[in-house]
């Protein structure tokens, strides 16, 4: 599909120049929901003009893609930095994942002339934003159309095929647990083999959008950059701030010990800033690190759980694809020490690399599980198979009441009442709470006439 979105892009834009068009009318300040593409109306977005704005003047630009098209929370990740810069916001209602790529393929041919005809954008500074299979349609747009001034990719996978030759600035970014947190390492070594002006940076958390300072280090970065290439005029004190910032971001990472993300902030910074300010404190520090013993501990440690998880996933594979091939579905006992979920749990409660590596490994497995190989067994309707994913998920997510949910759909479709019974306790005990699917969901309908099951629904 990727190739029909490049050419579909590309289409509309060598056709941006259509006459009529009706320029958007928007408050300032305000996230504006629901707004149609003139080219195509089933095609909306959330806008957001910055308190300066001036519709005499053009603007850079911001086009972000959720994979679920949860258009105004993502937008609202930018709005402090919009607010500091002078950005307008434009959040696809329309981006999915997990998916045929049609959905998004609609979203770019109508997003695309809508920056180019109805806002004052700056053309030279139009940025792409996008999380998980976001950040894959993200790289496509850029690719296809050659105009994109760079990338914040968050949370995506590594997609040589988008990147190879795709030569703009990419600010790579990932929660510390996210299961694409090694794609997202990978990403930025790869623009660094490029040449690609690159950055990456490491937030606590699972698979999700990085928080408002992250989003707000992102577009300080591309300012920075477009001010390094004469994209728009120089203002030495802001340079000078930005880079003071920067350095202190560095030294707090010195000082908390994480010696391996300073070196690189470090390197990063010296690579940003040259030519536009004095960088030798970066310079300096980098290459006083660069000697560095603990330094070096660190990348041998790091490495070392590189390599583990690599296996670990490897052999979660292998467990995967015995579950969907099996003659007989495998018993869970068995399954469970294959995952070796034993020690998955048991390490994901040390501190340092251990416990960091184990706790994305179990968001990787549980994300196979639940989602996934979930979603294929259920449209296989072998929910046999389906119960096993449930029963192995919670083994590493015990407080997941969707998935305890979930299961006890399965156990009714199985004819298991009583254990069906069960999984819904304990979605309601860990805070389930779509009270209208316990009286509606046709998966539950075995359930109905049982006493137990009237008590919960009481």
């Amino acid at each position: 599909m990727r190739g029909v979105v490049t050419a579909l892009v590309l289409c509309f834009a060598a056709n941006l120049s259509a006459a009529g068009v009706v320029p958007v009318q928007a408050p300032v300040g305000e996230m504006v929901e629901g707004i149609a593409c003139a080219s195509d109306p089933t095609q909306t977005y959330t806008l957001y003009l910055p308190p300066s704005f001036d519709s005499s003047k053009r603007w850079p630009v911001l086009l972000i893609f959720d994979p679920r098209g949860r258009s105004v929370s993502a937008a609202e990740l930018f709005r402090e930095a919009a607010d500091t810069f002078g950005w307008i916001l434009v959040s696809s209602d329309n981006t999915r994942s997990d998916g045929p790529m049609e959905p998004n393929v609609l979203a770019l041919r109508a997003l695309w002339p809508e920056v180019h005809t109805r806002l004052p954008a700056q053309f030279n500074r139009i940025y792409t934003a996008g999380f998980s299979g976001g950040a894959a349609v993200a790289f496509v747009l850029s690719r296809s159309t050659h105009e994109v001034a760079g990338i914040l990719a968050c949370g995506g996978r590594f997609l040589p095929d988008d990147l190879e030759g795709n030569d703009v600035p990419i600010f790579s970014t990932a929660g510390d647990t996210d299961f694409n947190f090694r794609e997202m390492h990978e990403v930025d070594e790869f623009l660094a083999e490029q040449g690609n002006p690159h950055r990456l940076v490491i937030f606590d958390g699972p698979h999700t959008w990085m928080p408002p300072s992250v989003a707000s280090q992102a577009m300080a970065w591309f300012e920075v950059l477009a001010m390094k290439t004469g994209l728009r005029p120089k203002e030495t004190e802001l340079v000078r701030s930005l880079y003071a910032g920067d350095v202190a971001a560095a030294e707090e990472l010195e000082s908390n010990g994480q010696l391996v993300a300073a070196a690189r902030r470090y390197r990063e910074i010296t690579a940003t800033y040259d030519g536009l300010c004095d960088t030798t404190a970066a310079t300096t520090a980098s290459e006083r690190l660069g000697k560095s013993a603990e330094l070096r501990r660190q990348n041998k440690n790091m490495e070392r759980w590189r390599v583990w998880e690599r296996n670990y996933l490897e052999q979660m594979n292998r467990r995967f694809f015995e579950l969907r091939n099996a003659e007989i579905t495998p018993p869970v006992a068995g399954l469970a020490r294959g995952l070796r979920i034993e020690e998955l749990v048991r390490s994901s409660a040390e501190p340092g690399l251990e416990g960091v590596t184990a706790r994305r490994a179990i968001n990787a497995l549980a994300t196979g599980l639940n989602f996934y190989l979930a979603r294929d067994f259920t449209a296989a309707g072998q929910f046999d198979r389906l119960a096993v994913c449930y029963e192995l998920g919670l083994m590493v997510q015990k407080n997941n009441a969707v998935a305890w949910y979930n299961l006890a759909c399965a156990r009714a479709r199985l004819g298991r009442e009583k254990a069906a019974v069960e999984a819904l306790e304990q979605a309601l005990v860990h805070g389930f709470s779509r009270f209208d699917l316990l009286a509606s969901d046709g998966d539950l309908d075995s359930l109905r006439g049982r006493d137990d099951f009237k008590d919960l629904l009481g």
